[in-house]
């Protein structure tokens, strides 16, 4: 009986025993996951204006080994899209949503006159939304952000009011490298950046790639102790203009250029084809504002050669500092458990500011040097131009501010430890509303609900990667699903192997372009005429995004550039004064010389002789 009873006491005293550590378990394991013990740490590195092939790993010369790294651990998408501008791509990698309905539905310095105070144009992230931010810090991450932001002035509208605990933040579209407060362009009468609530305070020997990396290792070093994963975005000004960077970096690519674009594009090319990014046999496409190189005389081949190699510098850099970075999470045992996502905001950039007209390169000489000598230091003003751009979207077709695959097309890749297999590439097509839901699944942080009314925020629109990327789903995006992009005039629709595509002036005509992008990724072949089912069927659904998302169309005889000075005149007014009165005073002194000099000369050949 004895032996009954305490068999049974030992038995219940065991399930005891057993069910308390797997309740407590439990527990253990909810607190660990939230204390960042499970999910991984996130971060994402945003290049700006880096076209298609700039990456080593995408077929560019620029050494760029420790973004070539994060590829080879992971995969790279080569069909990957985003919005041709980088305030519209910023609004959706932060929303998940459409650029319109995001806020950001044109370029506020271009905004057309029809477009001026309507919904889904108010220049800054709408009130609507859900953002990346605070959907990070609420599923319990630590949130840290450095670099550009874009998406709305002042500190009531800086990210440390959209969820991110610590950040140092650009808001302008772009600034100088080296100086603090100096824009870099007429339309900005100074660059701000914030910092945890204030005006950021910056080093004396400032150089925006490096001063971002540092806060962002700082950033996350004070914030170990919180115990929490991580989710850090880097938005690097690299390779927006100004071109700028150290002169060691430059050094390195001072003569790398003297072939010129022709011959460096068709390299380009050839390695994209060797490492199976591209199909063989395609024929590159040439833009209407770009030139032969040997068109170019031997002194402007010289100075375009040098203005790419500055690019190539500041690319260069950007890739050492995020080598810097890694290095720094290696030591703190932090890299194992980390995902890297890194991509381009948008196609390369082709304008060259200082060239628009005489008034812009008046200021330009005023503010920057432009000498050959002084090319990518401190001061100085570069751009590379349309030609080298070409390059950079190799092998693709346009530029940023266009539709064509060289402004939407981007490289993309997202390296995750355990999860995606390392040394993948991938031609699925995903698109830039779906970053935030595939950071969301990496958290295991639910999307927010359907709530996309009049009181609520719009819910994320696009799909996660992740169970594609991982092998379990064969598609990112059903071939019957249609995806819309619009911004400043330019348009396009996406479905199945399908694009719809339409260009204002002056890089198009206005005409809708059918191409199917799968045969046609340089878009060569307008098969409107040969397909008009299927034209007509990709005509409705744009017209379907269009009313969906409030897009308003700018005027039929919209120019962007003119727009600018449009929307500008007062800034450029005040940013020019200086540079028209000196202007005036050299105009009235070569007036004067001629009237004074014409005056005399009246006055000898009236003379009497002798």
């Amino acid at each position: 009986m004895f032996d009954r009873h305490f068999q049974r006491i030992c038995l219940l005293s065991c399930l005891l025993l057993a069910l308390a550590p797997l309740s407590s378990g439990a527990q253990a394991t909810t607190d660990a996951t939230l204390a960042g013990h499970s999910r991984p740490n996130i971060v994402f590195i945003l290049i700006d204006d880096a076209g298609f092939s700039d990456f080593g790993s995408y077929g560019s010369e620029i050494a760029t080994p420790n973004i070539d790294d994060i590829a080879a651990s992971g995969v790279r998408l080569t069909n990957f899209h985003t919005a041709s501008t980088c305030e519209a791509s910023r609004a959706m990698l932060q929303t998940g949503i459409d650029n319109h309905l995001a806020g950001a539905g044109t370029l506020k310095v271009v905004i057309a006159d029809n477009q001026r105070g309507k919904p889904g144009y108010e220049g800054y992230l709408s009130d609507k939304t859900y953002s990346l931010g605070r959907l990070l810090h609420d599923g319990g991450y630590a949130t840290y952000y450095a670099g550009k932001w874009d998406l709305g002035d002042g500190l009531a509208r800086s990210p440390g009011a959209k969820g991110w605990d610590r950040y140092i933040s650009l808001e302008q579209t772009g600034a100088d490298n080296f100086e603090d407060r100096k824009m870099y362009a007429p339309f900005n009468e100074e660059a701000v950046r914030w910092e945890d609530g204030h005006r950021a305070q910056l080093p004396p020997d400032f150089f925006s790639t490096r001063h971002y990396v540092d806060k962002m290792i700082q950033y996350i070093g004070e914030g170990a102790r919180d115990n929490k994963p991580f989710f850090a975005m880097i938005a690097l000004q690299a390779v927006h203009s100004p071109l700028q960077a150290p002169n060691p970096d430059i050094d390195k690519y001072l003569h790398r250029y003297d072939a010129g674009w022709d011959k460096i594009r068709d390299e380009r090319y050839q390695r994209q084809v060797q490492l199976g990014l591209m199909p063989s046999g395609l024929v590159l496409p040439k833009s209407v504002i770009t030139r032969n190189w040997d068109s170019l005389t031997a002194d402007l081949q010289k100075e375009y050669a040098k203005k790419m190699a500055v690019f190539a510098g500041m690319l260069d850099n950007a890739d050492q500092n995020i080598g810097r970075f890694r290095a720094y999470l290696k030591q703190s045992g932090q890299l194992d458990n980390t995902v890297f996502i890194v991509m381009s905001d948008n196609g390369a950039d082709p304008y060259e500011l200082n060239k628009i007209n005489l008034p812009f390169h008046l200021w330009y000489e005023t503010h920057f040097s432009l000498d050959y000598e002084t090319f990518g230091q401190k001061g100085s003003y570069v751009h590379y131009g349309s030609d080298w751009a070409q390059v950079s979207n190799t092998p693709f077709a346009m530029f940023k501010g266009t539709s064509g695959e060289g402004g939407m097309r981007v490289p993309f890749l997202i390296s995750y430890h355990g999860k995606i297999q390392p040394g993948g590439i991938s031609n699925q097509f995903a698109y830039a509303t779906d970053f935030l839901p595939t950071v969301l699944d990496i958290a295991g942080i639910a999307l927010p609900g359907n709530e996309d009314n009049a009181q609520r925020p719009y819910r994320p629109s696009g799909s996660s990667l992740l169970p594609y990327l991982e092998g379990k789903s064969p598609y990112v995006h059903a071939a019957t699903e249609a995806i819309g992009f619009e911004s400043t005039g330019s348009e396009a629709i996406f479905k199945g192997d399908y694009k719809l595509l339409r260009n204002q002036a002056p890089l198009g005509d206005a005409k809708p372009t059918l191409i199917r992008l799968s045969e046609d990724p340089t878009e060569s072949h307008d098969l409107s005429a040969s397909q008009p089912e299927i034209f007509n069927d990709m005509r409705r659904e744009m017209e379907k995004y269009v009313a969906q998302n409030g897009v308003i169309r700018p005027p039929a005889n919209y120019d962007g550039i003119r727009q600018l000075l449009i929307n500008n005149w007062p800034v450029l007014l005040r940013q020019m004064a200086g540079v028209l009165i000196a202007a005036s005073g050299v105009l009235l002194i070569i007036l004067a010389a001629a009237f004074f000099g014409a005056r005399a000369a009246w006055r000898r050949w009236r003379a009497p002789a002798g």
